[in-house]
């Protein structure tokens, strides 16, 4: 898995989901791979609902923003068209979650994506979701990788070290 932020992908920004300037803000960071991205997350008491539990919102939240960076490895910029969850659990306040997110399929315009939120202690899922996103133009995504990187190849970095693990994957299948 390749880790954004050591990659070069900038979170200096205010995005509610991953950016480090919201003092309010999850400030998540992801580890993508093909298809795929995950983060970890502690509730805190800012973002609960009911007494001890993380609110339905901050969970929709963790999965549509785990998600979306599932789609961009691939060049791919998008915005959420449709996003359903289903809450399994109360999820807790002060418990480390996994938050995984992946293509589930390509439709050309439209990418269908699902997610999870599991705690981390024991993998139980928690909360599921689904979502569809929508490509972005050319323009604007050209315009987001240059505003969204502290390198000039930031994105290019990812792409390379998510094919470098793809082939390294294929290669120890082969010899298996």
């Amino acid at each position: 898995m390749a880790r954004l932020l050591d990659l070069g992908i900038d979170f200096e920004h205010w995005c509610f989901a991953c950016g480090r300037l919201n003092p309010s803000g999850l400030q998540l960071d992801f580890d993508v791979s093909a298809d795929r991205a995950t983060a970890r997350y502690t509730g805190v008491q800012r973002h609960q609902g009911y007494d001890g539990a993380l609110h339905g919102g901050i969970v929709t939240a963790l999965l549509d923003e785990t998600m979306g960076w599932a789609i961009f490895q691939q060049g791919i910029w998008g915005v959420t068209a449709k996003i359903a969850v289903t809450f399994k659990r109360p999820v807790p306040i002060g418990e480390e979650l996994i938050i995984n997110g992946e293509v589930a399929r390509d439709r050309g315009r439209g990418i269908e994506t699902r997610g999870t939120v599991a705690r981390a202690a024991d993998g139980e899922v928690l909360a599921e979701g689904t979502a569809l996103f929508l490509r972005m133009p050319d323009e604007r995504r050209a315009e987001l990788e240059r505003r969204y990187s502290r390198t000039d190849e930031a994105f290019a970095r990812v792409r390379a070290a998510i094919e470098a693990e793809t082939h390294s994957q294929v290669e120890e299948h082969a010899r298996t």
